[in-house]
């Protein structure tokens, strides 16, 4: 074969073979005649890149070498001159064209030489290919994407040297809602130039849409400091950057994944403390995200062995002036069978970081609905309160599932208050809207938990036509001593009052909280006062079956606030 290439007719014929072979592919086949230094490339590559054929039918270095990035020609001269001084056999190299419209693109070119009778190098054959890369790098920027990265960081950890930073553009919804998503993508390109320009394209990763990835070998703290502030101080017209650091340690991290997670961990911590700004990783970061890790497997084993350590606990809601049982909100607990108890700011979280708390909060709704069944045949006007996570609000299928559990259990819709944390912003979400929508016109109750802690004012409330606040304890704590709160607490309620939308203070604890905010009428109160968090069989006892002690325990509680109101000092704020 190689002595049929190196004649005149042979070559010829070759040259037809492969014109007609790269029909075949969307790869560009290439033959280069080293001694002549003219190329055949195959395949239409003047549709997409401007290269320029001096003799209307091959390719010259020089002429080639005006498709290369700049950045890379150096890279791809070396490399040619290795083959054409037959130092190399194997020709393999990824690295950037321009196309017409001046956007990089990479490619992969593969080639193999062949050597005349003397054994002097003769040509090479091989193809450039751009699906090779395609996935491996983000086409806005040209930078490494998330999969190379991972590649890259398999043998970086055996070095265990320097450090991975992340960068986030703070709000980069905003600013191309504002000014557009051209503005937005020139942005991105920006940073990622800075980036290539100081680090060179292969430690820089544009893994995310607005999140890119520095790979800084050597670097210490201090270093990854001083280049955060710098690019910081240059994006600062156009944005602001927050960045996490995370040292890439083979004592730290056991594989590449664990130390991305790591690097994804401590932007997340320092974004949720502010923008524009710089977090650095520590060990007990790691520790309590392998601790979260290990819940998360047991709280699936639970899950698939039918909830086992899940339970449903039950906090009782009074109402004001009577301290009659107005309903009971339901409170999910778990046990772990290697660690016990876990608290819900624990696992909480960890459920709606995997999505689990769609399936885990309709386990709860369920639990909830058959036992405030069971309860209302005694008390038929009882309510219960279940906390949804947005999460689930995501799902489309949320409301249906909600109906269909009440229709299972038949309870009216108005037995179910259903609790949404204020701390998410959720009423610029069109399908949270038209849930709530569907939920209400079949009596169900909406309440807004937490309320002053997060992102709604009165004026959302009425919009949402929310029918419960909850205001949180952080207000009512300490209410006889503050006027701030009391007068806050005092214009929440008038405004709840005229618009006919139910209050209730959480956090209640002592007799002082209960008689100061009793003289601003709120409908429900909700506390340790009354009760703390209990299994159902603790309520039964203590609500719902007169003849046990801790029934009669509870009236004569309800008496001695009685008399605390009529004879117990007078409060004043």
């Amino acid at each position: 074969m190689d002595n049929f290439l190196k004649t005149d007719s042979g070559f010829e014929t070759t040259l037809k073979l492969v014109e007609t072979i790269n029909r075949s592919t969307d790869d560009y086949l290439f033959i280069w005649d080293i001694p002549a230094d003219r190329r055949w490339v195959f395949g239409n590559v003047e549709k997409k890149y401007d290269i320029c054929r001096s003799d209307g039918e091959t390719v010259s270095t020089q002429d080639f070498m005006q498709i290369v990035y700049p950045a890379d020609r150096a890279t791809v001269t070396r490399e040619l001159r290795f083959m054409a001084n037959g130092e190399k056999e194997e020709y393999n190299l990824d690295y950037r064209w321009l196309n017409r419209q001046g956007d990089k693109v990479w490619v992969n070119c593969h080639g193999t030489l062949i050597r005349d009778a003397q054994n002097k190098p003769h040509l090479m054959i091989g193809r450039a290919s751009e699906e090779n890369l395609r996935h491996l790098y983000n086409p806005l920027t040209s930078l490494w994407n998330k999969v190379k990265l991972l590649q890259k960081m398999k043998h970086r950890l055996t070095q265990g040297t320097g450090y991975l930073m992340c960068l986030d553009v703070d709000n980069l919804a905003a600013i191309n809602f504002a000014h557009g998503r051209a503005y937005g993508d020139a942005l991105l390109k920006e940073i990622a130039e800075y980036l290539e320009n100081r680090l060179g394209v292969g430690y820089a990763y544009h893994v995310d849409h607005n999140y890119f990835i520095a790979d800084l070998e050597n670097a210490g703290e201090e270093d990854v400091r001083d280049f955060y502030l710098q690019i910081s101080e240059i994006m600062q017209d156009k944005c602001t950057l927050t960045a996490g650091a995370v040292p890439v340690s083979n004592q730290l991290f056991t594989d590449e994944t664990q130390l991305l997670d790591s690097v994804n961990m401590t932007l997340k911590k320092a974004k949720e403390i502010s923008n524009n700004r710089i977090e650095f990783f520590s060990p007990e970061d790691l520790r309590k995200r392998v601790s979260s890790v290990a819940l998360l497997e047991e709280m699936k084993q639970s899950i698939e062995n039918g909830y086992v350590g899940f339970e449903v606990y039950y906090q009782p809601q009074i109402h004001s002036g009577d301290y009659e049982l107005y309903g009971v909100e339901a409170l999910l607990r778990y046990t772990s069978p290697t660690r016990g108890m876990v608290y819900p700011d624990e696992f909480i979280p960890v459920l709606e970081q995997s999505r689990l708390i769609c399936d885990v909060g309709m386990w709860v709704l369920e639990q909830a609905l058959i036992q405030c069944k069971e309860w209302r045949k005694i008390l038929p006007q009882l309510r219960v309160s279940v906390n949804f996570s947005s999460i689930q609000f995501e799902e489309a299928w949320m409301a249906e599932e909600v109906l269909d559990k009440l229709r299972r259990v038949d309870l009216p819709g108005e037995a179910l208050t259903i609790e949404i944390t204020e701390t998410v912003e959720l009423h610029n979400n069109e399908q949270f809207r038209n849930t709530i929508k569907a939920l209400k016109s079949f009596h169900i109750n909406f309440a807004i938990d937490d309320f002053g802690t997060g992102y709604s004012n009165l004026g959302y409330l009425k919009q949402l036509n929310i029918d419960e606040i909850k205001i949180d304890r952080v207000f009512v704590s300490g209410i006889e001593k503050d006027t701030y709160n009391h007068k806050l607490i005092s214009n929440v309620l008038e405004f709840a009052k005229v618009n006919s939308i139910r209050t209730c203070c959480e956090g209640v604890e002592n007799m002082e909280e209960l008689i100061i905010l009793e003289l601003l009428f709120p409908d429900v109160i909700q506390g340790y006062l009354f009760d703390k968090p209990n299994k159902p069989e603790a309520i039964e006892r203590t609500y719902i079956c007169p003849e046990t002690e801790e029934y009669a325990s509870r009236i004569a509680f309800l008496g001695k606030i009685q008399e605390y109101r009529m004879h117990g000092r007078k409060m004043t704020v």
